[in-house]
């Protein structure tokens, strides 16, 4: 926060018109100018929040209790036995929906959190009941970067007759809430495309998209026109279809879907009918078939498939199949055996923790750098405007 605010206080004044030179407001080139654009951002953002939270009756209902159940955890007295429940879904919440939003408002840098997150709990949880013969491990603790000594450990519970949606509810709560997280990432392009139209103000992220489509239409390149046709049928599609339009979009993995709340700003659509859509498409519908998906090949029928294929495919003296076999059952017996759980983490998982910390780095940097790109973009555009109204 002390940063925050140096570089709120210092931040540069004026803003760079030249797109050329804004490309080059990077970190390692300009830290301090990227640090002071941001914290202004950032600052900006802060009050904006609390401004509008003050404002709303059903926030303060919500955010109150909440905030004050919170910090009465942290003091001792008979009230923790009531406490410590609530604040342990409260957190649980927010670190799956935390992970979605981050997701999806990357402003194209999005962490992938599915694929750091999500996707491999999805997995453990498939692998650990295939190793227990049941789902009554626990694994909700899975958070937070959180590692207790019962998480994903079988326990003294008997086996019993595994069926495949067994596994698949079992992770489907935070898949779930991940994918609505990946629903509220939605909401700012489509804010800021909704308030330029009712503010009649020129909609520069929608007039980004329709040059960046007409120039992209115009290339030799194959992929690049396959690349704008989709992107105008999209945009017809939703026009067209309104709500059911948003739903189909948002019901599969589309790579594309952020074209749709910019759109769906631009042309009006109500906010509760473009975010239930969206909700319902990607948090009830996308993401319980990525889990059944998930499960099914990582089952051990598919997972064999899979090494066969690698045995006819690598050279015998590799041993391939027998060397994955062999790593897959020891992942396996940690469940099994607690003593092997609190060992140390092999080198896949060094490396696994590793490329987390890379990949989040990179992601906090470009959103950083990003943020700080579009505040010197619209202070340049506001002096320009101001210019013109002096003149």
């Amino acid at each position: 926060f002390a940063i925050l605010l140096l570089g709120y206080v210092f931040s540069p004044k004026k803003g760079i018109s030249s797109k050329e030179e804004r490309a080059n407001l990077v970190l390692y080139k300009r830290p301090f100018s990227v640090i002071g654009y941001f914290s202004a951002v950032a600052v900006d953002t802060i009050i904006y929040f609390l401004r509008s939270t003050i404002r709303s009756p059903a926030a303060m209902a919500l955010i109150i209790p909440l905030t004050g159940t919170y910090v009465s955890s942290f003091f001792e007295g008979d009230h923790i036995q009531y406490v410590e429940p609530i604040v342990f879904y409260m957190e649980f919440a927010v670190w799956w929906i935390g992970l979605g939003v981050l997701s999806s408002i990357g402003l194209g840098t999005g962490m992938h959190s599915g694929f750091l997150f999500t996707f491999p709990h999805v997995i453990e949880v498939t692998l650990a009941a295939q190793a227990c013969g049941h789902v009554q491990f626990e694994t909700f603790s899975n958070m937070w970067w959180v590692k207790t000594p019962d998480q994903f450990q079988c326990g003294d519970y008997p086996k019993e007759d595994l069926k495949f949606f067994d596994v698949a509810l079992k992770a489907l709560l935070p898949a779930v809430l991940w994918g609505c997280g990946t629903a509220v990432g939605e909401i700012p392009p489509y804010a800021i495309s909704l308030a330029a139209r009712n503010a009649r103000i020129a909609n520069s992220s929608f007039d980004q998209l329709q040059e960046e489509i007409a120039e992209e239409s115009k290339s030799k390149n194959f992929i690049m026109r396959m690349k704008t046709s989709l992107e105008k049928w999209m945009i017809d599609f939703l026009k067209k279809n309104g709500f059911v339009g948003v739903l189909l979009m948002a019901a599969w993995p589309n790579a594309f879907f952020d074209l749709c709340g910019i759109c769906c700003g631009h042309f009006g659509m109500p906010f509760w009918k473009f975010f239930s859509a969206t909700l319902i498409g990607k948090g009830f519908m996308k993401v319980p078939m990525q889990v059944v998906v998930m499960v099914t090949v990582f089952s051990e029928a598919y997972l064999n498939i899979v090494l066969a294929m690698v045995e006819k495919i690598t050279p015998v003296a590799w041993e391939l199949k027998s060397k994955l076999l062999g790593a897959l059952n020891k992942y396996k017996a940690k469940f099994v055996n607690k003593s092997l759980a609190t060992q140390g983490p092999n080198i896949l998982k060094r490396l696994w923790g590793g490329f987390l910390i890379v990949a989040i780095g990179f992601f906090v940097v470009s959103c950083i750098q990003e943020f700080a790109q579009q505040r010197a973009a619209e202070m340049a555009k506001k002096e320009k405007e101001e210019s013109k109204k002096k003149r």
